[in-house]
C-alpha cells in the first residue's frame, strides 16, 4: 500500500510540475512573428484580455489568465505599447505588462505644412488626442507662453525623429519638444540669426519658404541668399510656395493669376516682408541654409527649363524674364497647368 501511495504521489507531483511548467514556462505567443498591443490609459484587465484576443497574441488565453492572477496583474494594469517575441512564455509576458516595460515608438516629423497635419501625425503615432493637441496649438495663451502666436507655433518644433513612450502625456510631449528646440537654437545659431537681423522664429519662417522652393539641396544657401537680399532692400519676396499655402492648393503643379490675386497675408507678391507664419516645418538643413546663406548679388531665380531640378539665378529683372519665358514655354510643352 505504501508503494502504491508513493507511486500515486510521485505521479501527482510530476503532473503538477509538468502543468506548472506548461503554464508558466512554455512559449505562449501565437504565430511566428512579433506581435504587439497598445493598452490605453485607464484600461482594465478585461480590456487587456480583449486586446490580446483581437490581436491574436496568445496561443492559450487560459494559461495566461492563471499566471496573471497568480501575479496580481489584474490590479496593476499599465498603459503602453508592448511588443512580444514568439519565444515569450506567460511569466515573461505578465512580468513585462505588470512592470510597464513598454517599447518606445518613434515620431518622425517630416513634410508637415499645417497645424492640422502636425496634430494628425502626433495622434497617429502617440496616444495623445489630435483634436486636443490642435486646440492647444490654436490657443493664443498657450502659444504666448512659448513666445509666439498661433501662426508661428510650429516654429517651436524642430524637424527630427523623436522617441516617446506611446502613452506619453501632452505636458511631457511639449517638454521634450521644447528641450529639442532649446538644444537646436544654441548660442552660435542665435548669433548668426542676429547677424542677419532675424529672430529664430523669423529664420524658421524664411527657411520654410526656402524648403519649398528648392529641389536640389545644394541650392538651399543660394536661394536663402536671394530672399535675404530682397528683405534687405524691401523688395517683396514673391515666393510662389506662399501662394500655394495661402489657398491650401497643395496639389498645384503651377502658379497662375488665381494664386497671385488671392488676398492673403501669406501672399508675398501682394504683401512685403515675411508672411505671418511658416508654410511648412523646414528641415534643420534649411534653417542652417538661412543662417549660413550664400552672399551674392542675385535678386531672382527661376527653375531651369532643362527640368533638372536646378535653378537659373539672375541679378536683373530682364535676365529673370528671359529665363521665366523659357521655363513657362517648357511647362506648356509638358502640358503642365
Amino acid at each position: 500500500m505504501r508503494k502504491l501511495v508513493s507511486y500515486l504521489l510521485f505521479i501527482t507531483v510530476s503532473v503538477l510540475i509538468g502543468a506548472a511548467w506548461y503554464i508558466f514556462m512554455v512559449p505562449n505567443i501565437e504565430g511566428a512573428k512579433k506581435v504587439s498591443i497598445k493598452i490605453p490609459t485607464g484600461a482594465t484587465y478585461s480590456d487587456v484580455l480583449n486586446l490580446l484576443r483581437q490581436n491574436e497574441v496568445l496561443h492559450n488565453e487560459n494559461t495566461f489568465d492563471i499566471v496573471s492572477r497568480s501575479k496580481n496583474y489584474p490590479e496593476q494594469v499599465k498603459a503602453g505599447y508592448y511588443i512580444f517575441s514568439r519565444t515569450m512564455n506567460n511569466r515573461q509576458i505578465v512580468n513585462m505588462l505588470k512592470s510597464g516595460l513598454q517599447t518606445p515608438v518613434t515620431l518622425v516629423i517630416y513634410n508637415i505644412r499645417t497645424k492640422e497635419e502636425f496634430a494628425g501625425l502626433v495622434g497617429r503615432t502617440l496616444e495623445i488626442d489630435s483634436i486636443k493637441l490642435l486646440a492647444k496649438l490654436n490657443d493664443p495663451e498657450f502659444c504666448r507662453g512659448l513666445g509666439v502666436d498661433t501662426n508661428k507655433i510650429l516654429s517651436r518644433f524642430i524637424v527630427d525623429n523623436y522617441e516617446f513612450y506611446w502613452n506619453v502625456s501632452m505636458p511631457k510631449f511639449f517638454e521634450k519638444m521644447s528641450t529639442s528646440y532649446t538644444d537646436f537654437w544654441n548660442n552660435p545659431r542665435k548669433t548668426k540669426a542676429d547677424a542677419i537681423h532675424l529672430s529664430p522664429t523669423d529664420v524658421t519662417i524664411l527657411a520654410s519658404i526656402v524648403e519649398k522652393e528648392v529641389i536640389r539641396d545644394k541650392e538651399l544657401p543660394t536661394v536663402a541668399g536671394v530672399y535675404l537680399n530682397r528683405l534687405r532692400i524691401g523688395m517683396p519676396l514673391q515666393a510662389d510656395p506662399t501662394l500655394i499655402f495661402a489657398l491650401r492648393d497643395f496639389d498645384a503643379r503651377r502658379v497662375n493669376s488665381r494664386h497671385k490675386e488671392y488676398d492673403s497675408p501669406y501672399n508675398t507678391y501682394m504683401y512685403p516682408g515675411l508672411p505671418p507664419g511658416l508654410i511648412c516645418m523646414p528641415r534643420k538643413k534649411s534653417i542652417d541654409a538661412v543662417l549660413n546663406a550664400e552672399e551674392h548679388e542675385f535678386l531672382y531665380f527661376c527653375a531651369n527649363p532643362d527640368m533638372s531640378g536646378y535653378s537659373i539665378f539672375s541679378k536683373s529683372f530682364e535676365d529673370q524674364t528671359k529665363a521665366a519665358i523659357l521655363y513657362r514655354k517648357k511647362l506648356n510643352q509638358l502640358n503642365v497647368h
